[in-house]
């Protein structure tokens, strides 16, 4: 394009001028004109010369009016057109400037590339070719239109979407109207996708496992997903369009997360939601959680993230919140805690928790200047109970002791559960110390009174152990260590006691830690050693079986008696790997003298309680023996009686299991449990074993006499065999056999011995000598019992002289030793001795040996007591003071003649 010059701009931006300008040159011209003609041609006049005027007047000025006028409108309208024509092609949108007749006039290229025409291809066509839907109701003053949506039509016929704008051309003759089109294609195809992805984010929430709702700024529900309907129990025809998510968490109108989010209420949302912390990922987004109750019909604990959605502008469109329900593990977090402070089978405080109560106690005992006691309690016995009536009633009674010994103490005080039958109970007072000994007391009373277990009334002791700081600990550690150093003294002393911490407890304390930790090494230094003690038979007085017995030979500690590191061994659990290696050296053993030609008996091991609570004991069992390759006829295993107790159906099918496997199965220490006769024909057991406690003293205790009895009796009907262990006298294993027991066990035969000593003693055959019962004196034997010895020598020399065999004996403790060495007919006791009465000895001495003839020798001034002897019938008949020879033969001689009776015709 040209570029305009002033010149060129002179008619239009100095019209004035030009006009001057103008006027001048025809002033000019006419002058020049008018001189001319009147020279050359001088003779014109009238219509000619005003002809030829105008003709020299308009040659002369065209030039200038060409200069002047045509041709700078001329170069304006080029300009003009030229600027139109670019500013049309410029333009994005199509321009179609079309007449009155809807004729195009003239587009611009962006209308011919919208409706696919080629360049000049529109002008001249009709207006509704392109745009059919703009027809005018009324042509031609109608065409105009303000903007809005239609449709225009392709050159290939098909219609798409255009915004259209008609108006009129404000031109000097009118007639043009511009029509403005723009292709919302684009825009049409942007707010489907846009729709699309609204349809698919929509979807997306309503089908997400997350529960979700979204808020509209001005708080309106717009999405209320499948999982939120859920989780609240809302549904979403309720919720949505209205304002009131708040319903479906709180009570009352409260904000939720996402209102807080829309406000930016910070203060607000921690009173309303709880904790409420800023997002890590979102910077406005807020989080929060807590549990809320009876949320759909249960209470829960959510965690909620509140997040704004914006446009690119920054403007909030919506808040979207998600919910989590975390309940479960939340509750397995608080599940997780309770046991790490908490006793799950009682509830009350553990070991754990108890450490830090104490730390506090301590703590404020020290700012306060209070005392702090330390109750340790342990029940006695209690393995016993829990072995007869079974895990699940033992359990029960350890909730309801510490039930009780939660009962007896303030609630700021602290009971704990420190191990399976050990309590600790934490106290802290200004007069701890004096009070120890009441609160011990009121802890021990409830611990005993009774409860039922298992269809019987069971009770139970405890034993207390009390340490109270400051005197005995400034810390928890010491003060634990020394109130278990109490309660150990306290058990050494009996059941029901209660101890305070001394230093010489101390040195217990550190006598047992150091028992234990050699303990746990001895096995692995083969400082353990198995002793082998044999068993005879009463009828012929062979050995016939021996039990394996363990004994610990410590180099620093020396011998260890089996009572003191046996119980250690089991409540530390050692018992396992020791009594694996008893059982096993024991079978090795009686395999190796088998095999050198040695007839060795079955040899006997015992099973500790908790080796018997193995799940694989049989598995074990069998293993042992195949390893050693003993047959199973010469295994006896001996199961005391309060391990059959507990779980019956399981004793039942372990006991079964040892039985078909060929071994003999002994039930140990009976008499000490709470067996009966039904459980005894349950199991499959062999031989039973007289507790040594009843062995001890049947010569002398009526009533260990008489279990020993009853117990032999019920063994034979069951069609057992009896085993007394701990036989250690003559008399003993005279009463034993007198009353048919099969076999014996004891220091009287043999005491444990060393594999190489038993093996001598297998080698020489030793046996048991063996009298018939009645063998051992002549039958007119006569017992003389008075703790005067010159009384004594008279009294024998008169019946000497009678032909009796007489024994004499000082006390009750000599004539029962004599009674059950001897076949005695008549006994004369003198009423006043020492230690035991003769009332009380001759009383014994019926129920023992109920065949004998028994004459009291007293004075007057016991007529009391000896009339209650004669009434009880422990008395044949009562020789006064002062007696002669006479009388003694002829009271003695009326005894033996008395016995002939009564025994004339057995």
């Amino acid at each position: 394009m040209k570029p305009t010059t002033s010149q060129d701009n002179l008619l239009t931006a100095r019209p004035l001028a030009v006009l001057g300008l103008l006027l001048m040159v025809t002033f000019v011209t006419e002058s020049v004109v008018m001189s001319l003609l009147s020279y050359l041609f001088p003779s014109l006049d009238g219509l000619p010369a005003v002809f030829t005027d105008a003709l020299f007047l308009t040659a002369l000025s065209a030039p200038a009016v060409w200069w002047l006028i045509a041709r700078p409108l001329e170069l304006l309208a080029r300009r003009e057109s030229v600027t139109a024509r670019t500013v049309l092609r410029s333009i994005a949108e199509a321009v179609i400037i079309f007449d009155a007749n809807g004729t195009i006039y003239t587009l611009n290229h962006a209308a011919e590339t919208i409706f696919g025409y080629a360049p000049g291809e529109m002008e001249g066509r009709d207006i509704l070719l392109v745009l059919p839907e703009i027809a005018p109701s009324e042509p031609p003053l109608a065409w105009g239109r303000p903007p809005g949506e239609s449709r225009g039509r392709h050159r290939d016929g098909t219609l798409l979407p255009v915004e259209v704008s008609v108006g009129e051309l404000e031109l000097p003759r009118g007639g043009k109207f511009i029509a403005i089109v723009r292709d919302i294609r684009p825009l049409k195809r942007a707010l489907a996708a846009a729709e699309e992805q609204h349809a698919l984010l929509g979807s997306l929430l309503q089908q997400s496992a997350v529960p979700v709702f979204v808020l509209d700024p001005e708080h309106r529900v717009l999405i209320w997903n499948r999982a939120c309907e859920e989780l609240t129990g809302r549904k979403a025809r309720e919720m949505v369009g209205t304002d009131l998510a708040w319903q479906a968490f709180y009570p009352s109108p409260t904000p939720v997360l996402a209102d807080l989010v829309i406000t930016g209420e910070l203060e607000r949302a921690r009173e309303g939601c709880g904790p409420v912390r800023q997002s890590h990922l979102i910077p406005e987004g807020l989080q929060a959680e807590g549990w809320y109750t009876d949320l759909n019909g249960r209470d829960r604990y959510i965690v909620f993230d509140a997040a704004p959605v914006r446009s690119g502008s920054g403007k909030l469109l919506a808040v979207i919140e998600s919910l989590e329900d975390i309940t479960q593990r939340k509750r397995y977090e608080e599940q997780l805690e309770y046991q790490a402070s908490y006793d799950l089978l009682t509830g009350l405080v553990n070991r754990n928790l108890l450490a830090d109560r104490m730390r506090q106690a301590l703590l404020m005992s020290r700012r306060e200047r209070r005392e702090v006691a330390l109750f340790m309690l342990d029940l006695d016995s209690f393995q016993s109970v829990n072995d007869a009536v079974g895990h699940d009633e033992g359990d029960r009674l350890l909730k309801v002791i510490a039930e009780r010994l939660a009962g007896c103490v303030r609630a700021e005080d602290t009971v704990a559960r420190r191990d399976s039958d050990e309590f600790v109970v934490l106290i802290s007072d200004p007069a701890a110390s004096d009070n120890a000994a009441l609160i011990a007391g009121k802890l021990q009373e409830a611990v005993a009174r009774p409860i039922r277990l298992a269809g019987r009334e069971v009770a139970v002791t405890a034993s207390v152990g009390i340490a109270v700081h400051p005197r005995d600990g400034e810390d928890a550690p010491t003060l634990l260590r020394n109130a278990e150093a109490a309660l150990y003294r306290a058990k050494e002393l009996g059941h029901q006691n209660f101890q305070f911490h001394t230093g010489e407890m101390n040195a217990r304390s550190l006598a047992r830690m150091t028992l234990e930790n050699h303990l746990r090494h001895a096995l692995e230094r083969q400082e353990l050693v198995v002793y082998y003690q044999p068993k005879a038979s009463l009828s012929s007085g062979a050995v016939v079986g021996m039990e394996a017995l363990l004994r610990w030979h410590s180099p620093e500690l020396g011998v260890v008696p089996p009572d003191t590191f046996i119980p250690l061994a089991e409540e530390t659990g050692l018992i396992l790997p020791i009594g694996a290696w008893v059982l096993k050296t024991a079978c090795a053993q009686n395999r190796a003298w088998r095999d050198a030609g040695i007839p060795s008996p079955p040899v006997a091991v015992n099973l500790s309680p908790r080796q018997f609570r193995q799940h694989d004991i049989a598995a074990v069992v069998a293993q042992v023996l195949v390893e050693t390759g003993l047959e199973p006829h010469l295994l006896e295993l001996e199961i005391t009686e309060g391990m059959v107790m507990q779980d019956a159906t399981r004793v039942t099918a372990v006991l079964g299991e040892l039985k078909q496997m060929g071994l003999t199965l002994a039930m140990d220490d009976f008499g000490t449990g709470y067996s009966s006769l039904g459980y005894l024909k349950r199991f499959p057991f062999d031989k039973l074993k007289i507790d040594k406690s009843f062995v001890r003293d049947i010569t002398r205790d009526p009533d260990s006499a008489a279990i020993a009895k009853a117990v032999i009796a019920m063994a034979h009907s069951l069609h057992l065999k009896v085993i007394a262990e701990g036989v250690e006298t003559q008399g003993q294993l005279n009463y034993l056999q007198s009353q048919g027991c099969d076999e014996i066990q004891g220091y009287f035969l043999s005491k444990p011995v060393p594999a190489a000593e038993f093996e001598r003693l297998l080698a020489e055959q030793r046996q048991l000598t063996v009298h018939e019962p009645g063998a051992v004196c002549p039958e007119k034997t006569v017992l003389v019992v008075d703790d005067d010895e010159g009384i004594l020598g008279a009294l024998q020399r008169v019946l000497l002289n009678e032909g009796y065999n007489v024994l004499t004996a000082k006390n009750a403790e000599e004539a029962f030793e004599l009674l059950s060495l001897n076949r005695v007919l008549v006994i004369l006791s003198d009423f006043r001795m020492p230690g035991m009465d003769g009332a009380e000895f001759l009383r014994r001495a019926r129920e023992l040996y109920p065949e004998t003839v028994r004459i009291m020798l007293s004075g007057y001034a016991d007529i009391n007591a000896i009339t209650n002897a004669v009434n009880l019938g422990a008395v044949y008949k009562v020789m006064y003071k002062p007696w002669g020879e006479n009388d003694i033969k002829e009271n003695v001689g009326e005894a033996f003649r008395h016995y002939a009776l009564l025994h004339s015709s057995r």
